[in-house]
């Protein structure tokens, strides 16, 4: 009796799945590394402006101004992995529609200001506009 294939292969692409590792860059404050975990900032008991105090204090001059542009590099001491920021898709991801046409490989896309950029805005009804929109 020979194996039908239409078994066979998605058999095979649920074990490669499954025995493949996540290319999910790791948390800063991963439980299992308790150099990073014992960090304040990592404490998620502590209250929000307290662990951001003590990340932003952390940071050298340096790496506070790496972090404001398209590519975040990785802050390894801290146990910071690099961040692509047009990963979080503010620029849209449709190739058609309505949009700003950039006459690149993107037909159409809705661009947004960086987030650090509208963060900077204090404008709480524009992540929501934006939120709209996306």
């Amino acid at each position: 009796m020979r194996p039908n294939g239409r078994i066979i292969i998605p058999l095979l692409f649920t074990l490669a799945l499954t025995l493949t590792e996540s290319t999910q860059p790791p948390f800063a404050c991963d439980s299992s590394k308790p150099t990073t975990n014992s960090y304040p900032f990592c404490k998620l008991t502590l209250p929000i402006s307290i662990r951001v105090k003590d990340l932003v204090s952390r940071l050298t001059l340096d790496e506070k101004i790496a972090q404001l542009v398209n590519s975040a590099p990785p802050i390894p001491r801290l146990g910071i992995p690099a961040y692509e920021w047009w990963s979080e898709a503010l620029h849209g991801v449709s190739n058609s529609g309505y949009g700003i046409f950039f006459n690149g490989s993107i037909k159409s896309a809705t661009s947004f200001p960086q987030v650090i950029l509208t963060a900077a805005s204090f404008d709480v009804g524009l992540w929501y506009r934006i939120g709209q929109v996306s």
